[in-house]
């Protein structure tokens, strides 16, 4: 029963039983009645208040429900993407497993090359030290072999890998002859002892003279003429040893242009008039190392 009917059955009880309830009586039931009065006042504005904490329930459920709904949306979103930055990532992880797989190959293959190409080094070194062994080992034989001649104006050196025998015109040939003289000839013959015994020593021969103008007849008319005759003539006096391969032997004319002394001093044209033997070391080997590098 709701306050309101309950306060208006007191009061119809009241109308009726006026005539016959005492005053004490009367007075309790208005007590009653005021009570009631007071604890429906009460009891209304509870329900207001319930109601008013109702309505911000239910607009504060409103707004969590949005603000759910908003939060599935975002982690829907952040899914989404989380699944797209995984992809990349694994993308990202293959490529790079890719790339570190091919520079692992590279270095490897670029270090087999740099080994090989070190090895290749190596191999061209020993040959290098190997015929620098020999030049010099050269040098000592033929020194040896020409140590009588050597106050006689020959002169013997290294120079590039190669041994120079350099023999001044008195020791060879008489003034503008081309002709060797018995000292020269036996200077030669020792040589050629040396050259016959190694056959992997290649021999150039050239003929040199001072830049005062030969005065020649016949065939011989020049400078250069007469530096040509005089390295052929050394070549056929070598040759007269039949050991020695002639294939080996190249004869060549520089005439005056390849002077050791510039100035125009008696001296000097006395040095420049030379005749020089170069002796190599056949370089078959080095040059197929080189081939292949």
């Amino acid at each position: 029963m709701t306050p309101k009917k309950i306060i208006i059955l007191l009061l119809a009880l009241a109308f009726i039983s006026t005539s016959c309830v005492t005053k004490s009586k009367y007075l309790e039931l208005d007590g009653k009645y005021r009570q009631c009065m007071s604890d429906f006042a009460y009891t209304n504005s509870e329900k207001i208040d319930f109601e008013n904490k109702s309505k911000d329930l239910t607009s504060e459920v409103a707004s969590l429900k949005m603000q759910i709904a908003s939060l599935k949306e975002d982690s829907a979103a952040l899914g989404r993407r989380m699944r797209i930055v995984e992809r990349n990532l694994a993308k990202t992880k293959g490529d790079y497993d890719d790339l570190l797989k091919s520079f692992t190959d590279q270095n490897l293959t670029k270090n087999a090359l740099l080994a090989e190409k070190e090895a290749r080094l190596n191999e061209l070194q020993a040959v290098l030290d190997q015929k620098d062994a020999e030049v010099k080992a050269l040098r000592n034989k033929v020194a040896n072999a020409l140590k009588g001649f050597e106050d006689m104006g020959l002169t013997i050196y290294e120079k590039n890998g190669k041994v120079y025998v350099s023999l001044d015109e008195k020791l060879l040939f008489a003034s503008g002859s081309w002709d060797i003289d018995n000292r020269g000839k036996e200077a030669l013959a020792e040589l050629g002892k040396v050259l016959a015994h190694d056959q992997n020593i290649n021999v150039v021969i050239e003929g040199h003279t001072d830049h005062v103008p030969y005065r020649g007849s016949g065939n011989v008319k020049d400078n250069w003429d007469l530096s040509v005759m005089r390295a052929t003539s050394v070549v056929k006096e070598i040759l007269k040893n039949n050991e020695i391969n002639p294939q080996r032997i190249t004869a060549s004319g520089r005439s005056e242009f390849l002077p050791i002394e510039m100035d125009d001093s008696r001296e000097a044209r006395a040095k420049n008039r030379r005749t020089e033997i170069i002796l190599t070391p056949k370089l078959d080997e080095l040059f197929q190392i080189i081939d292949n590098q």
